[in-house]
């Protein structure tokens, strides 16, 4: 993971104003921004770092009030906004975002692969879209334009992975691609609003069951590839099947057995990176007694089949 500690190394002022390919010293990738019929911007990027470096944004999203959302399907960087604040962008961590500053800068650490998802909107559209007005929640965001700088990260839940995925996996060709990114461009931007407008102020827990709580969890990012069944880690908790999810969806926004899935496709990523062993393998590693079933959730999760992280590695 990248820390704001690191030394940014090289800097690459990146376009992001149009053109579907780039490719700076050190960077390689792709990248789209459409300017949707419904006012929203839609970026989708996926790129390589060759090297320790860092990727500075040529100018703010829009000359107005907005919001705009931030979201790695894979890969992680290190963002830091034009008032000298730090965040981390990862899978497990989506931002909504408005900065009306030039200068945002993401850095990358070396052999990084990133696949990044952004929906942005002007705050008038954005009234339009739901009647009229804006929840309260959303008055970080909400200012004249000039000096606003604001980020609120949140959770992202199992349906805003898919509709992420589902803008790299689908809709890239035919004769309604458009429509059909339109379509999951809104989708992609209602959950995530929903979301964090939605999430209940946080509750305090009784002391044993946190520590319950945090036992378990860290039971299974540990050794996530495991045989892992929640009656087996309700019982070892000492609480009911419906209280540990209950507990998962309070701390982890989804339940016990999407955090248990997450983790393990997550490992089989990292093993995938190293290139050490083939997909049957990892799969068996990673908890998948079938190959098909892992390949379906890996390609559901990432937006590839993992037989194209493992060439990608061994290609390095």
């Amino acid at each position: 993971m990248i820390s704001q500690d690191n030394p940014p190394g090289t800097v690459h002022a990146l376009e992001m104003g149009g053109g579907e390919r780039f490719e700076l010293p050190g960077v390689r990738g792709r990248m789209e921004r459409l300017e949707l019929a419904s006012g929203l911007v839609l970026y989708r990027v996926d790129y390589r770092a060759g090297e320790d470096c860092t990727l500075q944004l040529d100018r703010p999203t829009f000359q107005q009030p907005w919001i705009g959302s931030i979201f790695h399907i894979q890969g992680r960087s290190g963002m830091e906004l034009p008032d000298g604040s730090h965040h981390q962008v990862t899978p497990e961590r989506a931002l909504l975002v408005r900065t009306d500053i030039s200068g945002t800068c993401f850095r990358l650490s070396r052999g990084e692969q990133v696949r990044h998802i952004g929906v942005a909107c002007p705050l008038d559209v954005l009234r339009d879209h739901l009647g009229g007005g804006l929840p309260t929640a959303l008055k970080p965001f909400v200012g004249r334009y000039g000096d606003t700088v604001a980020v609120r990260a949140l959770h992202p839940s199992s349906r805003l992975r898919q509709f992420a995925t589902s803008l790299f996996t689908t809709h890239a060709q035919g004769l309604c691609r458009g429509m059909k990114m339109e379509g999951a461009a809104l989708l992609f931007l209602s959950e995530i609003l929903e979301n964090y407008c939605d999430s209940p102020a946080t509750e305090a827990l009784p002391a044993w069951e946190e520590q319950a709580f945090l036992e378990i969890r860290d039971a299974i990012i540990n050794d996530p590839g495991a045989p892992l069944s929640i009656p087996a880690l309700a019982d070892r908790a000492g609480l009911s099947e419906s209280r540990l999810n209950q507990l998962f969806q309070h701390q982890e926004k989804r339940s016990c057995a999407e955090f248990i899935r997450g983790e393990r496709l997550d490992q089989a990523q990292r093993l995938l990176e190293t290139g050490d062993a083939p997909v049957k393998v990892v799969a068996a590693r990673a908890g998948y007694g079938h190959v098909s079933n892992f390949s379906r959730a890996y390609r559901a999760r990432f937006g590839e089949p993992p037989a194209r992280t493992l060439r990608r590695a061994l290609t390095r």
